[in-house]
């Protein structure tokens, strides 16, 4: 799809299982400070909403015509109101993500597409530093992939990929950013090699599954 060919690594093959060209609504559960869904695969798009929970994250960098401050486990929307749900590196961040996966089956319709992109519970993530600061979990793909299951969802596509590169441009990427306040994003063609083939032990799980 157009745009995408932008993207490398992780974003690269997240936005591989998310469906630009989709018919009805688009939520984005979770913008972050990166906002490439937005500024990129849905650009100028009336039917995608981006939500978050902090405001700066919805504010005049985010081009989104549609922005809503949310809370993932009470979406301000009616039942089986969007056609696609994207989630991505935000469930780990949930306390309640019973809930909140509850919440996304709710406000999908039938046959919805959810797009979903969670850390790998492997050893590469122990030395995550997010793991300790910021996440409440990490995954395994059986994990993940039975925990939709049973929250009404048909698995369609799993895709793990990374590694010790973009683990290492992480840290460079805090330091550059509290240190000199600066975005700074190292090794991009080494770290989206790290996800040209599926590796069980890779950082991410990328999902796209089919709400049932």
């Amino acid at each position: 799809m157009e745009n995408k060919n932008k993207l490398y690594g992780r974003e690269r093959v997240c936005a591989s299982i998310i469906d630009n060209k989709i018919k009805g609504k688009t939520l984005n559960i979770g913008a972050g400070e990166m906002q490439w869904i937005e500024n990129i695969l849905f650009i100028k798009n009336k039917n995608f909403f981006s939500s978050d929970l902090d405001d700066k994250n919805l504010g005049v960098e985010n081009k989104a015509i549609n922005k809503v401050k949310a809370d993932a486990t009470k979406l301000p929307f009616k039942d089986g109101y969007f056609s696609q749900v994207i989630i991505l590196d935000v469930l780990e961040h949930i306390k309640d993500h019973h809930k909140a996966l509850d919440e996304i089956n709710r406000v999908l319709n039938k046959n919805g597409k959810l797009a979903i992109c969670v850390p790998n519970d492997t050893f590469l993530s122990y030395f995550n530093p997010v793991r300790y600061v910021q996440h409440e979990r990490h995954y395994t793909i059986k994990d993940i992939t039975n925990l939709l299951t049973k929250k009404g969802f048909k698995v369609k596509r799993v895709f793990a990929g990374g590694g010790i590169f973009e683990l290492a441009a992480l840290y460079i990427h805090f330091f550059a950013k509290y240190f000199i306040k600066k975005k700074v994003s190292p090794f991009s063609k080494i770290i989206d090699k790290e996800y040209f083939k599926h590796n069980q032990k890779g950082n991410e799980i990328a999902i796209l599954a089919i709400k049932n």
